[in-house]
Formats: C-alpha cells, structure tokens, sequence
C-alpha cells in the first residue's frame, strides 16, 4: 500500500488467508485517505508544501497505527448494540421551515400547472411535464441541504458500507479523529519545513498571552490524560509535576473539550481551585455549586432556550414591536410611492388585492400598474414574505417545542434539581407560618391569641455536605448518561500544589476524599511533587493521604526539546531554529517559562527591526541577570552580617553590570573559588546558587552567537536546559552540568 490510494472494495485471493488483517489494513488505508482528504489536513499540507503520498507512506507503515485500528475493531466486536449511544441533535425549528418551504414550492408547481393546464398548447404541456421532475429534484436538493437531520437519515456515513466492511460500525468516526488524525499532525510536525537564520523573524504570532489555547503539544502526559478520559468511568487521579510544568492548562484543556478521547460528547467538567485557607465543609459546597452551575449550563445547550412565561411574554413584545414597525415602514415605503393619497395607500392596497383572480396574477399586479406602484408592491411584498417566515417559523418553533416536551422530561427534572439545590446552597432559606384570632366579649372587652411557628433549615454538618454532593454528583452522571449527554462527569481540584505545607494539603485531601469514587464521575487534582513521591512510595513502609485518595498519578514533565520547538512553531510560524533552541535553553523547557521567554523575545522586535541572535541572546540574558540578582541581594539582606557576607556582596552587585560572555565566567569562577559543599550555611548555598547562574548565562552566550549555523544545531544543546532545571534543584549538579557542557563544545572552563 503506498503510493496511489488502495480499492478497500477489493478482495485478492491472498486477503482471504487473514480476512481479519485484511479488514484492519483496508480500513486503515480508508481512513487515511479520508483524513487526508479533510479541508483541515489539506491546509497543513499546503503550508507545509508537503505531499499527500509522503504522510500517507508513512502512515499505513505505521504498525502501531493499524494495531489500535485491530483493537478498535475487537472493541466493537465485543461491545455489540451495548455501550454509550450519544443523544440525537434536535431538529431545529429553522429547519423543519426550509423543509416546509421546499414542499410548498413544489406543490405550488404542481398546483399552477394543474390549473394552467387546459389552456396550455401543446408544446408548452410538453415542457411543463418535462420540468416536473426538475423541480421535484430542486426542492429535494433544497432540503437535503438545508435539513442536516434529513441528510444525516438519508446518508447516515457516506462510508456506510465501509463500516459493515471493516468492523468499526459507529466508532469510524473517532477513529479517524481521535487515531488516524493525531498521527497524521504528527508526521506532519516532524515533516514540517525548518528555518534557519541568526535573524529574528517570523510570519505572525498565535496565542502567546492567552494560557487557554487550542494549540496543544502531545506531549506523553497529554497523551496519558486523553488515555484516563477514555478509559476511566471513576476514582481520582493526581497531576503532578513541579510548579509551571501545564498542570493549569491541561485541567483547563479538559473543560474545553480538547482533550477528550472518545467519540462520546465531552465529559462535564467542573473546575474549581484549592483554597490556601480552607474549610473542608465550605469546599465541598463550593463543588457542589460549581456542579450545579455546570449541569444548568449544558442542560441549557441541549435543550435550548427556556420557554417561562417571562420569556413568552418577551418574545411575543418583541414580535408585536416589529410587527408593527413594519406595517409603518411599509406604509411609509408604500405612501410615499403609490399613485394616490398617503392616508389612502392601505385602502387603495386593500383593493388592487381584491380584484386579483388565480391564475392571472401578473395583470392587476405588475403589468397594469405605473412604476412607482410596482416599487410599493415589491417593498410590502418583501415585508410580507418576511413576516410569512417569521409566522412560519414561530409556528414550527412551538410544535418542536411540544413535541421534545416529552422527551425531554427527565433532563429537565435534573435541572429544576440543580435550581433547588443552588438555591439551597446559596440561601438558608426561612419559613414562617402562623395564625392570630380576635374575639369580642361584652362590655367592650376583647379576647385574642396569636401563635406563630419560624422554621429555619438547620446548617448541614460536613458528613451530611459530602452526602448531599455524592447523591447529587451520581444522579447527575446517571441522568447524562442515559439521556445520551455526556457519559461522565469530571472534577478537577486546581492549584492544591500551592498550598505551602505538605501537611495541609494533605489534610484537605483527606477531609475531601469522601467525595471520591461516584459512579460515573472522574476526579483530578493538581498536586505537588511531594505527593507524587509519596505516591510512588506505595508498597514501602510509607502509606499517607495521597496514597489512599489517588488510583493513580499523571506526571507533567517539563518539554523536551522537541516540544519545546512544536510550540513556539505553532505560535510563531517560520521562527528560525536557532531562537527555538535558545527559549528552549533558557526557559528549562518549563512550559510557563517557554511561554513568558518567547514573549520576552519577541518584545525585542518591538525596539529592534529584525534583531541579530546575539542581540537578542543578550537583552533576554541581561534581563534575567538582572531579576536574578535582584532575588540574591534580596535573600543576602535577610541574613546574618559575617565577614563571608561581607566579601559575597561586592561580587552579587557586580553581576547585572557584567555583560561579556567572559567576564560572565571568571565571575563565576569567583563567586564558587570559596564556597564549599556545604548547602545549610546560607552564605555559602547562596555563592553556589549564584555562581551556578551566572555560569548559566555565560555558557549561553558563549553559544547563542551569530555564528550558530544549522550544523551546530545538536540535540546536546538540551543539556543546557537541563542545566537551567537544576539549578532550582541543586547548584553543585548545574554546575557540574555545565562545566561538563562546557568542556564538550570546548569553551573555557572557569578558573575555580
């Protein structure tokens, strides 16, 4: 299979010795050809002036591909009939009107033919005869376009004998998004055309201050989440990785749907964030409300726009307003034309209509009448039309209205549920009721009594909030589910990493995990290192909250090299490599940090036309230098004042001074001659801390210059965001590091 697209209609002699690899090849060449095909593909094709025959070669020799397609295959095998059945797209009021409209103008030909038969020659009988079944085919065109729902019944999948054939059934459509499609991205990333120049320049920039972004890099982890959603109907799986590593961007790309991994709707998911001062029973109501607010909102975009009597009544005001501005704007247009009074236009109207006779139309209408009557004809005649459709509309609108009233009674009994329970969280709702009675006695004497009882609902104790929330969370995902929705429901915990002792976060985890292990519902919480060391633990003699709560952790690493060069081609398109390599460097392949770095770099176009490598290796290496010292002079104030502080500081202030790549590293060499090993002394750890950086920034612009050519552009350059990593780890490692990176792209080693 290469080359020219394969017939998966046909069979050869050999296929039928393993129908099933047969089945599963065949079906994997027709889904690249249909993916390739897509107008999306056809774009990145064309921008990367790449050939349709390369990807698709690459493609079908792709073996884990065509294995995902054999399990795909065995999937719907054993599933059957079972199995999430997502609910039908209602059928819009707008086109149930098109196909309304594509009958009547059919059966208005058909009606003026039958009654201009008779007095019609015979040519004319001939060519009207001849044209019934060119109408009968135009008004079907007509719905067939307008009406997706008819067109989706009429040709369900225009590979609908491709599915019986190949044994995806109704899953071939996620497999050509969700399998065929990430792979051909791929190829066509690592194919994608590479610039090289010491010269800032690039077509446009993407995306660089919104963290939300479409533009997502598949990253392993990225990859692992899609894997969870797909697989996982329940439990609670930690994010973890250091602070800035997308732990944010891929709970926040989990609620906009990209990254989903099935052909299902995307799950509902609920965002919330950790509190650093929190109380277990007030967090649980805050995800109780975040549900609510959640399953109003995409109960609400299924079923359409409310239909209270405040809403009637706003609709029918805003109908009756424009009905009547346009009487008047026709009456205007018509006054103001028509051969006659002003005030006189609606009768004179009123008239000319009545002595019209089916089928001489065109006589009373048009051919009798002076110009500027057929002008105020034509304009009430649109008028007309327009409120025709409007009527029309309306009136299709409340027959689809009544007829989903019925099949859509459990759904909305879920949301008149979340009201009732928003209600009761946001409010402590009081009751009062009572009687008074007054009775007259003689003598001007009166007996009364009054009794009043004042209910007020008691506060729920924490065990009965976590109740309230695992009912409510289960009947959700229930009721989704089985009204084809959604098939799960996800919560994902924000920012609970930055809660800075480990002790109080995993306080919150166990106040919290009780509200774990809903049917139907998935869990994520962004977590921090140390509880991903904890969690690793497992089977030692080391069991705490994380290792209970969690069935499993997603780590988010920091980018390879790689990525690091995907993303910034994604937002700056034809950005040269070399500034790919040096915001990969200097950011440590963090995410957060490539993202304020490439940002930083391209503010320098801003001053600077088209800057040179080294310029702007040096504004982003200064500026750093710059931040950095601020935090080590900041730190060197808060300590002791000893002899060793005393020597420290000249050297602190001459760092954001120093600008030579040089005089940078026997800087460095001075700041580590006279520290030691020794990380508690803090004048000493900050020497190594500072020497280690300042190194750092040497090395990178010993490198970055404008003589960094293509050929010099090796994957060892990653050891320098290696480096940068480190150095928030430990300072001895970076050093070490760099020295050894200095020592390998022979430049000289600082005197130490």
């Amino acid at each position: 299979m290469t080359g020219e697209p394969s017939d998966p209609h046909s069979i050869e002699e050999r296929d039928l010795d393993d129908f099933d690899s047969w089945t599963a090849q065949a079906a994997l060449a027709s889904l690249i050809d249909e993916t390739l095909g897509s107008p999306e593909v056809i774009r990145l094709l064309a921008r990367e002036s790449l050939r349709t025959e390369v990807v698709r070669e690459k493609l079908v020799a792709n073996e884990t591909l065509l294995a995902k397609i054999r399990t795909l295959q065995d999937q719907v095998m054993a599933e059957g009939d079972r199995g999430f059945r997502p609910r039908n797209r209602a059928v819009s009021a707008r086109e149930v009107l098109w196909l309304l409209v594509a009958v009547l103008l059919g059966l208005a030909y058909l009606s003026l033919m039958t009654a201009a038969w008779d007095p019609l020659p015979v040519f004319l009988r001939i060519f009207a005869g001849l044209m019934v079944p060119c109408v009968l085919f135009a008004t079907g065109a007509l719905a067939v376009r307008k009406v997706t729902a008819l067109r989706e019944w009429i040709n369900p999948d225009s590979m609908q004998f491709h599915e019986e054939q190949f044994g995806l059934g109704p899953r071939r459509s996620f497999a050509a998004r969700e399998i065929i499609l990430p792979e051909v991205r791929d190829v066509i990333s690592a194919h994608r055309q590479l610039h090289f120049g010491t010269t800032l320049v690039f077509e446009q920039q993407y995306d660089l201050g919104e963290e939300d972004s479409s533009r997502i890099v598949p990253t392993a982890a990225a990859k692992r989440i899609r894997r969870v959603l797909e697989r996982a109907g329940s439990g609670a799986v930690a994010l973890g990785g250091q602070r800035g590593s997308g732990k944010t961007t891929a709970i926040r790309s989990m609620q906009r749907g990209l990254l989903h991994g099935s052909e299902n709707p995307a799950p509902l998911v609920v965002v919330a964030s950790a509190p650093a001062t929190y109380d277990a029973r007030d967090f649980v109501l805050h995800l109780h409300k975040l549900l609510c607010q959640a399953v109003l909102e995409r109960i609400g975009q299924v079923l359409g726009p409310g239909t209270s009597w405040r809403w009637r009544t706003h609709q029918a005001l805003r109908g009756l307003t424009d009905l009547v501005l346009s009487a008047a704007l026709g009456w205007a247009i018509g006054g103001v034309l028509w051969n006659g009074k002003f005030t006189q236009f609606p009768v004179e109207l009123w008239q000319t209509l009545a002595k019209v006779q089916f089928p001489d139309l065109l006589g009373p209408l048009w051919t009798n009448q002076p110009v500027g009557n057929r002008i105020a004809l034509a304009a009430v005649a649109v008028l007309a039309l327009r409120w025709v459709w409007k009527l029309l509309a309306a009136a299709t609108g409340a027959l689809l209205i009544l007829l989903r009233r019925k099949s859509s009674e459990i759904p909305r009994a879920l949301q008149a549920e979340a009201r009732r329970q928003l209600l009761r969280i946001q409010y402590l709702l009081t009751y009062t009721t009572g009687w008074s009675g007054k009775l007259a006695v003689p003598a001007g004497g009166e007996l009364g009594r009054t009794r009043t009882t004042q209910r007020a609902e008691q506060q729920l104790t924490h065990p009965e909030v976590v109740d309230e929330f695992r009912a409510f969370a289960q009947l959700t995902a229930e009721v989704l589910r089985e009204e084809g929705i959604t098939d799960r429901v996800v919560v994902a915990i924000d920012e609970l990493d930055k809660i800075g002792e480990q002790d109080k976060a995993q306080q919150l985890v166990n106040d919290i995990k009780g509200i774990f292990g809903v049917p139907g519902c998935l869990y994520f919480v962004a977590v921090s290192d140390d509880a991903v060391l904890s969690f690793e633990q497992r089977g030692l003699a080391v069991r705490d909250a994380f290792d209970s709560a969690f069935s499993e952790v997603v780590r988010l690493e920091s980018f390879t090299l790689d990525e690091s060069r995907l993303w910034l081609a994604q937002r700056l398109p034809g950005v040269p490599e070399q500034f790919c390599y040096l915001a990969h460097c200097l950011s440590g392949g963090l995410p957060r940090d490539l993202r304020r770095t490439t940002i930083d770099m391209v503010d320098v176009t801003i001053e600077h036309y088209e800057p040179s490598l080294s310029t702007v290796t040096a504004i982003l290496v200064c500026t750093d230098l710059g931040l950095k010292t601020s935090g080590f002079t900041a730190q060197a104030r808060g300590l002791a004042q000893t002899p060793e502080l005393a020597e420290l500081w000249p050297k602190l202030l001459r760092i954001p001074d120093t600008r030579e790549a040089s005089a940078l590293a026997e800087l460095a060499a001075e700041l580590h001659e006279d520290a030691t090993p020794d990380l508690a002394d803090p004048v000493n750890r900050l020497c190594l801390h500072s020497s280690a950086f300042v190194l750092f920034c040497a090395t990178v612009l010993d490198v970055f210059t404008d003589a960094l050519t293509q050929a010099r552009l090796t994957p060892s350059l990653h050891e320098l965001a290696v480096a940068r990593r480190r150095l928030a780890l430990d300072p001895h490692l970076a050093w070490a590091t760099l020295t050894d990176f200095r020592k390998a792209h022979d430049l000289r080693l600082p005197a130490s």
